[in-house]
């Protein structure tokens, strides 16, 4: 009798010992650990996209743009043409310095030469082999209005080819396929307009000293006149 409630004892705990090993599947924790990882899965991919969005922005405000900002807009101002920089001296040839025709456009000094053969000037007002102070504001004056002349028609050319760059620069504004080449872009638009002006400030100047000159030969004349017209004593 001991015997058979000894084998139902240990049928029953083998029975309960391999129960014990049989897994159990918690809905409740299932549904919730599912949801944690498309939670997470959705996290991730957000971050991913505001990563990208980052190296985008990053892109478009850094890096070199210098081949959006040449061509038609590093031309605007001088449309590769001349500029005032490049001009003369004035103030030299005012004073007596040689005339110098270095750095004016092409056909200045051609068109300097017809103007002046054209005019058939003398050489020096009194004819005398010493130059009298009259002589000396004649040639002066001579020299500047040739350089006036040759400054004149250098000017022209680039207005006419800076009018045709300012066209093409126009059309390129709004070209650029971020903001660092629209940054790039109006810098150099910038410094076209600075070189603008200072093609104007050399035009003023040049306009300036050709007035100066003016005063200067009458200067000049009314200084001869009043030496001609003092009385000195014969022998003295």
């Amino acid at each position: 009798m001991s015997k058979r409630i000894f084998g139902l004892v240990a049928g029953l705990i083998w029975s309960s010992c391999a129960l014990a090993q049989v897994p159990v599947i918690d809905a409740a924790n299932l549904t919730q650990a599912q949801q944690t990882a498309a939670n997470t899965k959705q996290i991730l991919a957000t971050d991913q996209a505001i990563l990208s969005n980052v190296q985008k922005t990053l892109q478009a405000v850094t890096g070199n743009r210098s081949s959006l900002a040449q061509g038609s807009l590093a031309q605007m101002a001088l449309g590769g043409g001349f500029s005032m920089g490049q001009a003369p001296s004035l103030g030299s040839v005012i004073s007596g310095g040689p005339l110098s025709f270095a750095g004016l456009g092409g056909n200045s000094q051609s068109i300097i030469s017809t103007l002046i053969s054209g005019l058939q000037l003398v050489k020096s007002l009194s004819g005398q082999t010493t130059a009298l102070p009259a002589d000396t504001a004649y040639t002066n004056s001579a020299n500047t209005t040739q350089l006036i002349v040759g400054l004149i028609n250098s000017t022209q050319g680039t207005v006419t080819s800076a009018a045709t760059a300012y066209t093409s620069g126009a059309a390129s504004i709004g070209s650029s396929p971020d903001v660092k080449g629209s940054i790039d872009q109006n810098s150099q638009i910038q410094a076209q307009n600075g070189q603008s002006i200072v093609q104007l400030n050399g035009t003023v100047n040049t306009a300036a000293a050709a007035a100066n000159q003016a005063n200067l030969d009458r200067i000049a004349q009314l200084s001869a006149a009043a030496r001609a017209m003092q009385f000195k004593p014969f022998g003295q």
